[in-house]
């Protein structure tokens, strides 16, 4: 994308290892429902992002100069057109952002996403896997990044930096494949 700043490899995820266990951390989502971050499925895709748009509102002062921070909505409706492909896998696709809950319903009716999108305005999954936070003009926002985790909560996959927020829903769906094929 022309005029946004290139994303980095900063380090912010490099504590997070392949093989440590995610920890049960629950949160609201889009169906109402309080959900765990892991599903029972055979992996779980977890795409953090900072924000998506809000209709009316103007993206925070500094948002466009921030690496990392543009591409959200085209990331989650990238992962919206794939949902079939994950489910063949037996791979749950979550969306968490610091966003609240209703913010989030808003963008998912919107953009007809099905997935469930997760709420972690109280920090819960922040907190617990020490995740970095943007800071820019109103609340932290999380940093982007996909993790890759199977049912037994391990952690399979790290995925950071993401410079196109648009292809790495392509690139987490390829990792589950190169996971269950070895």
């Amino acid at each position: 994308m022309t005029g946004t700043p290139q994303t980095i490899d900063d380090g912010a995820y490099d504590h997070l290892r392949v093989g440590m266990a995610v920890p049960d951390v629950q949160l609201p989502a889009t169906n109402g429902e309080t959900l765990n971050v892991v599903a029972s499925s055979a992996f779980t895709v977890i795409f953090l992002y900072p924000m998506t748009g809000i209709p009316g509102q103007p993206m925070p002062n500094g948002w466009l100069e921030l690496p990392g921070a543009f591409g959200c909505s085209a990331e989650s409706c990238v992962y919206r057109d794939l949902i079939e492909d994950f489910a063949h896998l037996d791979a749950t696709v979550y969306g968490v952002s610091t966003q609240t809950i209703s913010e989030q319903a808003e963008f998912a009716e919107r953009e007809h996403i099905s997935y469930q999108l997760l709420s972690d305005a109280e920090h819960r999954l922040v907190d617990a896997l020490r995740l970095p936070l943007l800071q820019v003009g109103g609340p932290s926002r999380i940093g982007r990044a996909t993790l890759i985790v199977d049912r037994k909560r391990v952690l399979r996959e790290v995925m950071y930096p993401i410079p196109d927020p648009a292809a790495n829903a392509e690139q987490a769906l390829a990792a589950v494949e190169q996971l269950i094929t070895g």
